[in-house]
């Protein structure tokens, strides 16, 4: 698979997209967004994947949002067209049916930041910074999804703040607020994700599918709409096989076997 500026690993259970211009600080660009959505979409047709890390090449970005060689005068259809199809690659990030995980090593700006906010989980280095800075080059803090996730995750009056002022924040801080799961030494990153991305990949494939749909599915739901969702995903879960196992591995005190069905 020929991808631009991006990297598709596969590690077991356990597939990677790496952002690659380590020397552009992992900027993305119309050319890249394409490929970020090939390498998306093969992550959701190959079904051994049960989680996906999203990273950043080198020590000092996650990914500093878009190329400033983009931000040139265009038509207003062109401009449309591009900002829908940075929209459909957030989209293809939520939409994934597998956790993804963000493995935040240095900055995450712009686009970069609201990367990571499209994920599931968010693990940081003590080095990260996170910046939705729109607003500091004349753009509206409505941009990939930030005023759709941004409140959902640290509250309304936070998330104004932070679109409104353009400013950068540390990891600690981004952790106080709610906006990171994890902040861990940076040399120690690599690890503490992969470790966790496999205890993932370990467990209920169905359970955690299910788990991700209702969560998301409930962002958008009234009470009862989304205890109908719960409804439907347990009734699934309660008939799989993956849950028979589970109950059998609980009761014989071993580790289970899981296969997705």
């Amino acid at each position: 698979m020929e991808l631009k500026h991006i990297l598709l690993e596969k590690d077991g259970p356990v597939a990677t997209i790496t952002f690659n211009r380590p020397d552009r600080m992992n900027c993305i660009s119309v050319e890249t967004v394409p490929s970020l959505l090939q390498a998306l979409h093969a992550v959701e047709q190959d079904e051994s994947v049960r989680v996906l890390v999203m990273t950043g090449a080198g020590p000092r970005a996650f990914c500093s949002g878009a190329d400033i060689a983009d931000m040139v005068r265009r038509s207003p259809d062109e401009v449309r067209r591009i900002v829908e199809m940075y929209l459909d690659y957030i989209r293809a990030i939520r939409d994934l049916p597998v956790p993804v995980v963000a493995k935040v090593n240095g900055v995450a700006a712009g686009g970069g930041v609201c990367t990571a906010l499209a994920c599931d989980v968010r693990v940081a280095s003590d080095q990260a910074r996170f910046g939705f800075v729109f607003v500091n080059v004349g753009l509206a803090g409505a941009d990939m999804g930030a005023t759709y996730f941004l409140p959902r995750v640290v509250g309304l009056g936070k998330a104004t703040e932070l679109l409104y002022g353009g400013e950068v924040i540390d990891a600690q801080e981004a952790f106080r607020i709610g906006l990171v799961n994890r902040v861990v030494p940076h040399a120690e990153l690599d690890h503490a994700v992969d470790d966790y991305a496999r205890k993932l990949a370990a467990g209920p494939p169905l359970g955690l599918r299910m788990t991700k749909r209702a969560l998301n599915g409930a962002l958008d739901r009234t009470r009862d709409a989304a205890f109908d969702l719960e409804t439907y995903v347990q009734t699934l879960c309660i008939l799989s096989e993956d849950h028979l196992e589970g109950a059998a591995a609980f009761r014989e005190k071993r580790a289970p076997r899981y296969t997705g069905r």
